[in-house]
């Protein structure tokens, strides 16, 4: 069911912006602002608690590197992943072959410790901040493909791969016999990359650096359900 959900919901958000017939565009900057709040607050309530359960001094350079390991997907994706689309117009008709490549390696790279996480009931809250966050990558994706004016079918395949690339993180983690201590350092890698992503969506949010009203209250909707599914729990 998890690897399901991770490729139907990354696929469904792609076809709806490739088939709707309102323009969603405008709608990223709020899904986003969620996301981005959402996965913040459940790094901070659940997420970084369980990583340092294990006395392992080396969790902390794991978690930089996880971290600076997605500002350098970021260089090569050109920020898409916190709603940055630059288009290259030199190059429109080709495949933005760096943008698909940095985009895939973060939804495969974030998911690896997954399953055994949501074996852990108190970690579901991972899998909901990840599903939370396919959406908006899934739009933003599809329109800039859609902006380099490619083919349909390209598209789709495209957007077909790259729904995969999630639940194959998902899976391959599931297999790799680690035992705890490894577990809590390829948890931290995955919460790195996390952290970065969250921050930098709400840190930019535009030029003036000002959060608008449209993205401010799905921050805060964002933060608020975090906060309840730590009090709940």
């Amino acid at each position: 069911m998890v690897y399901f959900l991770l490729f139907i919901i990354s696929l469904l958000s792609g076809l709806v912006l490739f088939y709707g017939k309102k323009d969603f565009t405008k709608l990223i900057p709020s899904f986003l602002s969620f996301s981005g709040a959402y996965l913040i607050g459940i790094s901070f309530l659940h997420l970084l608690p369980e990583l340092f359960v294990v006395h392992d001094h080396s969790i902390g350079l794991f978690l930089a590197l996880g971290f600076f390991l997605q500002l350098i997907l970021d260089y090569f994706s050109g920020g898409i992943e916190h709603g940055h689309t630059h288009l290259n117009k030199s190059k429109l008709g080709s495949f933005p072959y760096l943008v698909f490549l940095s985009l895939s390696l973060h939804a495969f790279l974030e998911t690896l410790p997954l399953i055994e996480m949501v074996e852990n009931r108190s970690l579901n809250s991972y899998l909901v901040g990840l599903l939370i966050h396919k959406a908006p990558i899934s739009f933003v994706l599809t329109s800039l493909l859609i902006a380099y004016q490619l083919k349909k079918r390209t598209v789709l395949l495209a957007l077909i791969i790259f729904s995969l690339w999630a639940p194959l993180g998902a899976y391959l983690g599931n297999y790799i016999e680690v035992s705890q201590l490894y577990f809590q350092r390829l948890f931290a890698l995955s919460l790195g990359i996390i952290l970065h992503l969250s921050t930098t969506i709400l840190i930019e949010n535009n030029d003036q650096h000002q959060i608008q009203l449209k993205k401010l209250l799905p921050l805060l909707l964002g933060v608020f359900l975090a906060l309840m599914s730590f009090l709940i729990h």
